[in-house]
């Protein structure tokens, strides 16, 4: 399983769900401009290059777009 960073959205609040080496940690916060700031750092420690952080983040980013399943 690859490593993945995700943003969705569960019980008024944002979450980031990161998935490396097969394990999945996530951390809930109340602002979404501090989900994204953390998750962009985690991309970075994750990946290591801005090019796939990037690629990661747009993708963790555009689930805030869509209706997330509540779980």
């Amino acid at each position: 399983m690859p490593n993945k960073i995700d943003i969705v959205s569960r019980h008024e609040k944002f979450v980031v769900r990161i998935i490396e080496n097969g394990e999945t940690f996530e951390k809930e916060f109340t602002q979404v401009e501090h989900a994204r700031s953390w998750a962009s750092g985690q991309s970075l420690r994750l990946f290591h290059t801005a090019d796939a952080a990037t690629e990661n983040l747009l993708q963790a980013y555009g689930h805030l777009d869509r209706p997330v399943a509540q779980g």
